[in-house]
Protein backbone atom coordinates (compact mmCIF):
# COMPACT_ATOMS: atom_id res chain seq x y z
CA UNK A 1 0.00 0.00 0.00
CA UNK A 2 1.26 3.48 -0.77
CA UNK A 3 1.95 5.61 1.83
CA UNK A 4 0.13 9.29 2.06
CA UNK A 5 1.62 12.06 0.92
CA UNK A 6 1.79 15.01 3.29
CA UNK A 7 0.39 17.53 1.12
CA UNK A 8 -2.73 17.96 2.96
CA UNK A 9 -0.78 18.84 6.52
CA UNK A 10 -1.26 22.09 7.16
CA UNK A 11 2.80 22.90 7.56
CA UNK A 12 4.64 24.65 4.57
CA UNK A 13 4.33 22.95 1.58
CA UNK A 14 7.48 23.40 -0.31
CA UNK A 15 9.13 22.03 3.39
CA UNK A 16 7.26 20.44 5.50
CA UNK A 17 9.52 20.00 8.91
CA UNK A 18 10.13 23.55 8.54
CA UNK A 19 8.88 26.52 10.41
CA UNK A 20 6.09 28.11 8.49
CA UNK A 21 7.36 31.07 7.20
CA UNK A 22 6.49 34.89 7.96
CA UNK A 23 6.22 33.90 11.47
CA UNK A 24 6.64 36.84 14.33
CA UNK A 25 9.40 36.19 16.70
CA UNK A 26 6.36 35.68 19.57
CA UNK A 27 3.87 33.26 17.13
CA UNK A 28 7.41 31.55 16.79
CA UNK A 29 7.60 31.31 20.71
CA UNK A 30 3.71 30.13 20.59
CA UNK A 31 4.33 27.58 18.34
CA UNK A 32 7.33 25.81 20.08
CA UNK A 33 5.32 26.34 23.69
CA UNK A 34 2.26 24.67 21.60
CA UNK A 35 4.77 21.42 20.27
CA UNK A 36 6.35 20.94 23.99
CA UNK A 37 2.76 21.22 25.51
CA UNK A 38 1.59 18.64 23.45
CA UNK A 39 4.64 16.48 23.36
CA UNK A 40 4.20 16.29 27.16
CA UNK A 41 0.41 15.73 27.30
CA UNK A 42 0.29 13.34 24.40
CA UNK A 43 2.95 11.27 26.37
CA UNK A 44 1.28 11.37 29.71
CA UNK A 45 -2.32 11.17 29.09
CA UNK A 46 -2.61 9.90 25.19
CA UNK A 47 -3.86 11.08 22.54
CA UNK A 48 -7.11 11.83 23.59
CA UNK A 49 -6.35 14.85 25.40
CA UNK A 50 -8.22 18.26 23.98
CA UNK A 51 -6.47 21.28 22.21
CA UNK A 52 -7.99 23.49 24.30
CA UNK A 53 -6.12 21.53 27.39
CA UNK A 54 -3.12 21.55 25.45
CA UNK A 55 -3.19 25.78 24.61
CA UNK A 56 -3.97 25.61 27.91
CA UNK A 57 -1.34 24.23 29.34
CA UNK A 58 0.98 25.97 26.42
CA UNK A 59 -0.28 29.32 28.09
CA UNK A 60 -1.77 30.46 25.07
CA UNK A 61 -5.49 30.53 23.64
CA UNK A 62 -7.14 27.88 21.82
CA UNK A 63 -6.65 30.30 18.54
CA UNK A 64 -3.61 30.14 18.72
CA UNK A 65 -3.03 26.24 18.95
CA UNK A 66 -5.64 25.86 15.86
CA UNK A 67 -3.97 28.52 13.69
CA UNK A 68 -0.92 27.08 13.75
CA UNK A 69 -2.18 23.14 13.63
CA UNK A 70 -5.93 23.21 12.65
CA UNK A 71 -5.93 18.97 12.84
CA UNK A 72 -4.71 16.90 15.50
CA UNK A 73 -2.77 15.25 12.62
CA UNK A 74 -1.06 17.95 11.80
CA UNK A 75 -0.12 18.71 15.17
CA UNK A 76 0.81 14.82 15.69
CA UNK A 77 2.96 15.44 12.63
CA UNK A 78 4.61 18.36 13.95
CA UNK A 79 5.35 17.03 17.14
CA UNK A 80 7.34 13.84 15.71
CA UNK A 81 9.70 15.87 13.12
CA UNK A 82 10.00 18.54 15.94
CA UNK A 83 11.29 15.87 18.23
CA UNK A 84 13.14 14.76 14.95
CA UNK A 85 14.94 17.99 14.82
CA UNK A 86 16.13 17.66 18.20
CA UNK A 87 18.18 14.60 17.92
CA UNK A 88 19.68 15.53 15.10
CA UNK A 89 20.81 18.78 16.83
CA UNK A 90 22.05 16.07 19.34
CA UNK A 91 23.43 14.16 17.37
CA UNK A 92 25.66 16.77 15.31
CA UNK A 93 26.58 17.90 18.87
CA UNK A 94 28.40 14.22 19.20
CA UNK A 95 29.88 13.90 16.25
CA UNK A 96 31.63 17.03 17.17
CA UNK A 97 32.95 15.54 20.13
CA UNK A 98 35.92 12.30 20.23
CA UNK A 99 34.11 10.26 22.28
CA UNK A 100 34.34 6.51 20.44
CA UNK A 101 31.49 5.17 22.53
CA UNK A 102 29.23 8.52 21.48
CA UNK A 103 26.78 6.17 19.11
CA UNK A 104 25.18 4.44 21.61
CA UNK A 105 24.92 7.57 24.25
CA UNK A 106 22.74 8.73 21.26
CA UNK A 107 21.07 5.30 20.17
CA UNK A 108 19.64 5.13 23.70
CA UNK A 109 18.34 8.54 23.30
CA UNK A 110 16.75 7.54 20.21
CA UNK A 111 15.27 4.97 21.76
CA UNK A 112 14.12 7.06 25.06
CA UNK A 113 12.60 9.61 22.36
CA UNK A 114 10.54 6.49 20.50
CA UNK A 115 9.55 4.90 24.08
CA UNK A 116 8.10 8.67 25.49
CA UNK A 117 6.51 9.55 22.05
CA UNK A 118 5.05 6.07 21.34
CA UNK A 119 1.64 7.14 20.89
CA UNK A 120 2.33 9.75 18.31
CA UNK A 121 4.33 7.15 16.53
CA UNK A 122 1.50 4.84 16.35
CA UNK A 123 -1.07 7.18 15.71
CA UNK A 124 1.45 8.32 12.41
CA UNK A 125 1.92 4.90 11.42
CA UNK A 126 -1.71 3.83 11.64
CA UNK A 127 -2.02 6.99 9.56
CA UNK A 128 0.30 5.33 7.15
CA UNK A 129 2.88 8.56 7.14
CA UNK A 130 6.26 7.98 7.15
CA UNK A 131 9.04 10.33 8.61
CA UNK A 132 11.92 9.29 6.07
CA UNK A 133 8.84 10.58 3.24
CA UNK A 134 7.58 13.62 4.82
CA UNK A 135 10.87 15.02 6.01
CA UNK A 136 13.34 13.50 4.26
CA UNK A 137 16.34 15.95 5.24
CA UNK A 138 15.53 15.62 8.72
CA UNK A 139 15.98 12.08 8.59
CA UNK A 140 18.35 11.47 6.29
CA UNK A 141 20.68 13.83 8.64
CA UNK A 142 20.01 11.97 11.22
CA UNK A 143 20.65 8.34 9.45
CA UNK A 144 24.47 10.40 8.29
CA UNK A 145 25.46 11.30 11.94
CA UNK A 146 24.75 7.52 13.21
CA UNK A 147 26.55 5.80 10.74
CA UNK A 148 29.40 8.61 11.16
CA UNK A 149 29.50 7.58 14.90
CA UNK A 150 28.97 3.64 14.13
CA UNK A 151 31.98 4.17 11.93
CA UNK A 152 34.10 5.65 14.91
CA UNK A 153 33.22 3.18 17.02
CA UNK A 154 34.00 0.17 14.51
CA UNK A 155 37.51 1.83 14.80
CA UNK A 156 37.64 1.72 18.52
CA UNK A 157 36.99 -1.86 18.43
CA UNK A 158 33.77 -0.93 20.58
CA UNK A 159 31.01 -2.51 17.79
CA UNK A 160 30.57 -5.53 15.67
CA UNK A 161 32.29 -5.26 12.53
CA UNK A 162 29.27 -6.35 11.19
CA UNK A 163 26.73 -4.43 11.68
CA UNK A 164 25.38 -1.64 8.80
CA UNK A 165 23.65 1.52 10.00
CA UNK A 166 20.70 0.71 8.28
CA UNK A 167 20.89 -2.60 10.76
CA UNK A 168 20.87 -0.10 13.49
CA UNK A 169 18.47 2.26 12.75
CA UNK A 170 15.89 -1.12 12.07
CA UNK A 171 17.20 -1.88 15.59
CA UNK A 172 16.15 1.24 16.96
CA UNK A 173 12.65 1.36 15.01
CA UNK A 174 12.42 -2.53 16.87
CA UNK A 175 12.88 -0.94 20.14
CA UNK A 176 9.98 1.59 19.54
CA UNK A 177 8.11 -1.65 19.33
CA UNK A 178 9.17 -3.99 22.38
CA UNK A 179 9.24 -1.19 24.77
CA UNK A 180 5.57 -0.30 23.44
CA UNK A 181 4.72 -4.60 24.08
CA UNK A 182 6.43 -4.58 27.57
CA UNK A 183 4.14 -1.77 28.64
CA UNK A 184 6.76 0.27 29.57
CA UNK A 185 6.54 3.68 27.92
CA UNK A 186 5.95 4.95 31.29
CA UNK A 187 8.36 3.23 33.41
CA UNK A 188 11.71 4.55 32.24
CA UNK A 189 13.96 2.38 34.28
CA UNK A 190 12.43 -0.48 32.40
CA UNK A 191 12.77 1.06 29.21
CA UNK A 192 16.48 2.00 29.61
CA UNK A 193 16.69 -1.62 29.99
CA UNK A 194 15.37 -2.70 27.51
CA UNK A 195 17.30 -0.72 25.44
CA UNK A 196 20.06 -1.62 26.73
CA UNK A 197 19.49 -5.29 26.03
CA UNK A 198 19.35 -4.15 22.32
CA UNK A 199 22.36 -2.08 22.26
CA UNK A 200 24.77 -4.92 24.08
CA UNK A 201 24.10 -6.72 20.77
CA UNK A 202 26.16 -4.05 18.71
CA UNK A 203 28.73 -4.61 21.31
CA UNK A 204 31.81 -7.49 19.55
CA UNK A 205 31.65 -10.91 20.91
CA UNK A 206 34.83 -11.92 21.89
Amino acid sequence: MNKQQPQHIPIDSTNPHSIPRGLRADARRNRQAVLHAAQQLFAREGLSVPLDEIARQAGVGPGTVHRHFPTKEALYLAVSIDQLETLVAEAAALADGDDPAAVFTLLARMMANGAENSAVKSALAAAEFDLRIVAPEVATALTGHVSDLLNRARTAGLVRDDITVEEVMALVAGAFTAIHHANTQTDPGRATHIAGIILDGLRPRY
